[in-house]
């Protein structure tokens, strides 16, 4: 494990030296646009969960991120004490979204066919020479990619929303048109991770930031938007991993998922409470507390299905 947190240990300074501005670095040139919505009435998750809506999600497995798992935890929780990798696949999703009348949309892009040959994509400049000497690459089989699923799906994607714009959650992108509404929590264009990989959101993307200002806080979890206003689609401000990390809700006849993106990644973190790492201690505090958010609310409401940012709940990978 030391040679682990040695690495871990220069990612962090490094991240340290980048967000404090000590290295140049091209700024991201897309462009932001607030986005609010109405305030939900709604004052608790019982009651939205009573009022499904006319939705549905398909979580699509678009392929595998290979990255050491420690990385991706708080080293200095105590439980980390225990920490064993038990091998398990950490997958890179996207979550299809059909509305009855609202239509598709994704919740991040998953992979799309270049990583079949290309372990790492669309990667480049700094975060390509970064992210490859950490040890990240990405498999995928042949028709696996996003495109080629929502193909089958025949799926016509209207928005993609993201969780953050890590390159795992958001690489696909630049095989979508330039047109299609890309919504994300606000300062994610700041983010280290996103920075390092400056290109993902070109100049010609327009951002909309949601804005939690004016949201309802449905406890355990915090500040939630009725995205679409008849109670089966939400976004949930889940800060840590990133500022702007948002993750989502799917009401629908099927019952309630949950879609956490990198708010929790993996089974083990969520069974044992240890929250992902943030870039600094204090995103990184933030991270747990959104994390103890989540298990609180797993554990009032445990018709939720959870599915985590890169593993579901349950084992059959």
């Amino acid at each position: 494990m030391t040679k682990i947190r040695i690495i871990a240990g220069v990612a962090l300074v490094a991240a340290a030296v980048l967000t404090t501005g000590a290295v140049a670095f091209q700024a991201p040139g897309a462009s932001r646009q607030a986005t609010s919505f109405k305030r939900a009435q709604a004052s608790t998750w019982g009651e939205v969960f009573a009022r499904p809506g006319p939705i549905q999600v398909e979580t699509l497995d678009t392929g595998v991120v290979h990255f050491p798992k420690e990385l991706l935890l708080n080293g200095d929780h105590p439980a980390m004490d225990g920490f064993e990798d038990d091998g398990s696949p950490l997958r890179v999703f996207a979550h299809l979204v059909r509305h009855e009348e609202r239509g598709d949309v994704l919740v991040d892009s998953g992979l799309d066919d270049v990583y079949a040959t290309e372990p790492l994509g669309h990667m480049r400049g700094v975060g390509r020479l970064v992210m490859g000497w950490l040890g990240l690459s990405f498999s995928q089989r042949p028709g696996q990619g996003v495109h080629a699923q929502l193909r089958k799906a025949n799926a016509e994607v209207s928005a993609i929303y993201f969780t953050h714009l890590h390159s795992d959650h958001a690489t696909a992108l630049p095989t979508f048109e330039h047109s299609l509404p890309l919504y994300t929590g606000a300062t994610e264009l700041d983010d280290l991770g996103h920075r390092l990989n400056h290109g993902l959101v070109d100049d010609a993307r327009v951002l909309r930031e949601l804005d939690f200002s004016n949201a309802a806080t449905l406890e355990p979890l915090g500040p939630a938007i009725d995205l679409y206003q008849d109670g089966s689609f939400w976004a949930i401000s889940t800060p840590g991993h990133t500022v702007g990390h948002v993750s989502y809700l799917v009401n629908g006849p099927g019952g309630p998922v949950l879609l956490t993106g990198d708010a929790c990644h993996m089974r083990w973190g969520f069974e044992n409470g240890v929250a992902p790492s943030g870039a600094t201690s204090e995103t990184t505090a933030q991270a747990q507390v959104t994390l103890d958010r989540i298990r609180a609310f797993s554990e009032r409401y445990p018709e939720v299905e959870i599915v985590l940012g890169h593993q579901r709940m349950e084992r059959h990978d």
